[in-house]
C-alpha cells in the first residue's frame, strides 16, 4: 500500500509535541493538593497533638502544612501578600476581635457563597443548628454575612481551692468572723471576704491575684470587673457596631475601684503577673483564689505541672448585678483572599468542625463551640465543662470593629497607670475615654463627661 511520507512526518511531530503536553496535564492532576493553616502555635497545638490531621490527610490524600505563627505576624503576612514561591495562606486561626481590621483591608473572604454551594458544603454540616448560634455569630461573622467558624470559644472562669472551702476548720473560723457560711462566692463582696480571710503573708499564701503586669492580660481580667458591674466598652449589641463610648462610666468607675481593692490580697508581686504567673500562682499552691481564662484549666488539672490537680473548683465570675455574665472571646477559622483553593480550604474546616474532631479537641483542653460535641461522656467529665455550659447564655460581645487593636492597646496603657497608681481610676478612665475619642472620630461619642483638664 501506498504512504505518504509526507502525512506521516507531520503526524509524529504533532504526536511529538502532544506528548509533553499530556505529560503535563498527567502530573498536574496526580500532584497532591497542599494546604497551608497558620495559627498560634499554642492555640493551634489542641487540633495538631489530636492527631486528626493525619487522619484528613489520608482519607482526602489533602496535605495540611502547619505554620506557626502569632496574629500580629500572620496579619503582617497577609498585608504584604504572597511572595515568590511561596503560595501564601489558604488557612488562618485567629482572635475574632481582629476580624473587622482583616475585613476593612480585604485580607479575608466571606463563606457565605461556599456555605450555600451544594458541590463544596456538606450538608450534613448544619451550623445554624449545630453550634452555639450567639457565639457563632460574634466570633465568626461582621454584620449580615459569615466569615468563617470558630476554631475555639474561650471565656474566663472563678477558679479556687475547693478542698480548702470545704476544710471544717476553715469552715468554722470564716462563720465566727463574717457570720455567714463559707461558700463559692457570687458577688464581690462575698470574693473579698474570702480573699482577705485566705491571705497569710508568713505562710507565703494570698487569697487572690491580679494579672497587673502591662499587657492583653491586665486588660481582659479587668474587663471581667467591668462586665459584672454592668458596664462596657461601646453601648452596642453585636461587636462589629459603633456606639457611644462608655468606657468612663460610673459602672466601670466602681469596677475599677474594685479591681484594684483586689491588690490588697494578692502576692506582693502581683503587678509583675501575666497570664503564666497568675496560672503558676494557683498551680503552685499560693493562692486560694483567682480569674483564669477556660484554656488555662486543663493545666490546673494536670498533676504533672500543678500541687492542686483535683482541688480546684470552677464558678461563673461573680456579679455585683442580678445578672451573670461571662466573656465571650475565641479564634475563628478564616480564608485568607489570597488562598488559591478557597474551596478545599472550606472542605477542611467543614471537616474540622465535624463532631469528632471537636470532641477530641477538647480532650486536648480546646472549647467548643459544637453543642453535640458536650454529649461526650469523656467531655462532660471534665470538671470545668459545667462552667462553660454556663457561659454560653450569657455571653458579653467585645468589639470587633476594625479599630479594635488600637482601642485594647490604649486600654492596656491607661490600666497599667490605674494599677500602678499613677492615676485614679476616675481620672484614668477619662483620658480612656478621650483616647477612644481619638481613635474613632465621629464614629462614636463619648457619652459622660471627663472630670477635670482634659
Amino acid at each position: 500500500m501506498f504512504r505518504n511520507p509526507l502525512r506521516i512526518g507531520r503526524i509524529l511531530s504533532f504526536v511529538a509535541l502532544l506528548i509533553p503536553v499530556l505529560l503535563q496535564i498527567s502530573c498536574t492532576k496526580s500532584k497532591p493538593v497542599t494546604l497551608k493553616l497558620a495559627g498560634d502555635e499554642w492555640f493551634l497545638a489542641s487540633l495538631t497533638k489530636s492527631g486528626m490531621i493525619g487522619t484528613y490527610e489520608q482519607k482526602t490524600g489533602v496535605r495540611v502544612e502547619i505554620v506557626h505563627k502569632n496574629d500580629r505576624t500572620i496579619m503582617n503576612d497577609l498585608d504584604h501578600g504572597a511572595t515568590a514561591g511561596d503560595s501564601g495562606y489558604d488557612v488562618v486561626v485567629m482572635r475574632h476581635r481582629l476580624l473587622g481590621a482583616l475585613i476593612q483591608k480585604q485580607r479575608v473572604r466571606s463563606i457565605d457563597s461556599l456555605l450555600a454551594d451544594p458541590g463544596v458544603h456538606d450538608t450534613s454540616f448544619q451550623p445554624q443548628q449545630q453550634l452555639f448560634p450567639n457565639w457563632w455569630r460574634e466570633l465568626s461573622w461582621y454584620g449580615d454575612k459569615v466569615y468563617g467558624y470558630p476554631y475555639t470559644g474561650l471565656t474566663a472562669y472563678l477558679c479556687y481551692r475547693k478542698d480548702l472551702l470545704d476544710d471544717p476548720e476553715n469552715r468554722r473560723r470564716f462563720k465566727a468572723r463574717y457570720h455567714r457560711e463559707m461558700a463559692v462566692p457570687s458577688t464581690w463582696k462575698e470574693y473579698m471576704q474570702l480573699a482577705e480571710f485566705f491571705t497569710r503573708p508568713n505562710e507565703h499564701f494570698y487569697g487572690t491575684y491580679i494579672s497587673g503586669k502591662q499587657g492583653l492580660a491586665l486588660w481582659y481580667e479587668w474587663l471581667n470587673l467591668v462586665y459584672s458591674f454592668g458596664g462596657n466598652i461601646l453601648d452596642t449589641q453585636h461587636g462589629w457596631e459603633y456606639g457611644d463610648i462608655v468606657i468612663n462610666s460610673p459602672q466601670n468607675v466602681a469596677a475599677t475601684e474594685q479591681y484594684v481593692q483586689l491588690i490588697r490580697f494578692s502576692p506582693p508581686d502581683t503587678l509583675s503577673y501575666g497570664w503564666n504567673e497568675a496560672q503558676s500562682a494557683l498551680q503552685q499552691g499560693h493562692a486560694f483564689m483567682g480569674l483564669l481564662w477556660s484554656d488555662q484549666a486543663p493545666l490546673l488539672e494536670d498533676p504533672a505541672t500543678s500541687k492542686v490537680a483535683g482541688k480546684i473548683g470552677y464558678s461563673l465570675i461573680p456579679s455585683n448585678t442580678s445578672q451573670r455574665f461571662s466573656q465571650l472571646e475565641g479564634l475563628t477559622y478564616l480564608i485568607p483572599r489570597e488562598s488559591k483553593q478557597p474551596q478545599e480550604a472550606y472542605r477542611f474546616i467543614e471537616w474540622a468542625m465535624s463532631d469528632q474532631v471537636q470532641i477530641q479537641q477538647m480532650l486536648k483542653g480546646s472549647s467548643s463551640i459544637r453543642k453535640s460535641a458536650y454529649e461526650d461522656s469523656r467531655v462532660r467529665e471534665k470538671p470545668y465543662t459545667p462552667t462553660f455550659l454556663a457561659s454560653i447564655p450569657v455571653a458579653r460581645e467585645k468589639p470587633t470593629i476594625p479599630e479594635s487593636s488600637q482601642m485594647t492597646e490604649a486600654a492596656e496603657r491607661r490600666l497599667s497607670e490605674i494599677v500602678t497608681q499613677k492615676e485614679s481610676p476616675q481620672s484614668g478612665l477619662d483620658q480612656l475615654a478621650l483616647d477612644l475619642e481619638k481613635i474613632l472620630g465621629s464614629k462614636a461619642h463619648l457619652r459622660y463627661p471627663v472630670h477635670g483638664p482634659s
